[in-house]
């Protein structure tokens, strides 16, 4: 039964998609702490501690992912009953976090957003145009997601260090038009509104996640299911190892 299972040839992939999983692990720490250390540019954009909580989370899973790596392929190449285990053990409670995980961002989804939409506001009603970070950081996210505002370009109206008589920075003018005319008016009421991004950044956002629905859920099933072949490749080697098809 195991011969057909083929033990051999479990052992190999196993060994090869732990490697994998191994590498994902120091992607994620690498990650991780790299976006930690630019934190401060990016959490002006969150009204909470959001982004910190994100980054610890990312580098605490990627050192769970790595040890998961490890155990994996120590436990394929020593061909160790005990480290198996705990790798499939441990195989199963990433599975449970996933699924947890996916379940909570769903459940969070509006917590999030309002977040996103509450701290973006007060970076561009109190920072912008006064802290070079915050005013880089604000302009990047417009021309990269072809948005104005957190909600709107009528975010505009309320900062406090925006030209009066420009209706709304650079960034937001589509890049076809005509930026003088984009900028013209009070700010935060252009009288050209054609000329401006009409679509508030948190809402691009969500959008983009809405538009890649179906990518990012074939992604993530297609995730579950190699985690789950990785666990049947775990038994069957268990298996020829105490049958001691490998001797």
């Amino acid at each position: 039964m195991v011969a057909g299972c083929g033990p051999k040839i479990a052992k190999l992939l196993l060994f090869v998609f732990n490697f994998s999983i191994w590498a994902v692990g120091v992607i994620l720490i690498s990650v991780g702490s790299y976006v930690t250390a630019k934190q401060a540019k990016y959490q002006e954009l969150f009204a909470e501690d959001t982004l910190v909580i994100v980054c610890a989370l990312t580098i605490a899973i990627g050192c769970f992912t790595f040890i998961v790596g490890f155990c994996g392929c120590c436990g394929a190449m020593k061909e160790g009953v005990c480290l198996l285990k705990t790798y499939w053990f441990l195989m199963l409670l990433i599975i449970c976090g996933e699924i947890t995980a996916g379940a909570l961002a769903f459940v969070y989804n509006d917590e999030i957003e309002a977040s996103m939409l509450k701290g973006m506001t007060a970076t561009i009603h109190e920072n912008y145009g006064e802290s070079t970070a915050s005013t880089q950081i604000i302009d990047e996210v417009q021309i990269a997601s072809e948005c104005c505002g957190a909600a709107g370009y009528a975010d505009y109206i309320l900062c406090v260090n925006c030209p009066a008589l420009e209706a709304v920075p650079e960034s937001c003018c589509r890049p076809d038009g005509d930026k003088a005319l984009c900028q013209t008016g009070p700010k935060g009421m252009p009288a050209f509104p054609d000329e401006v991004y009409g679509t508030g950044c948190v809402e691009a956002s969500i959008d983009v996640v809405h538009e890649n629905f179906i990518l990012i859920g074939a992604i993530c099933f297609a995730l579950i299911i190699f985690e789950i072949l990785t666990m049947v490749f775990t038994c069957c080697v268990i298996d020829g190892i105490q049958k001691g098809e490998f001797a």
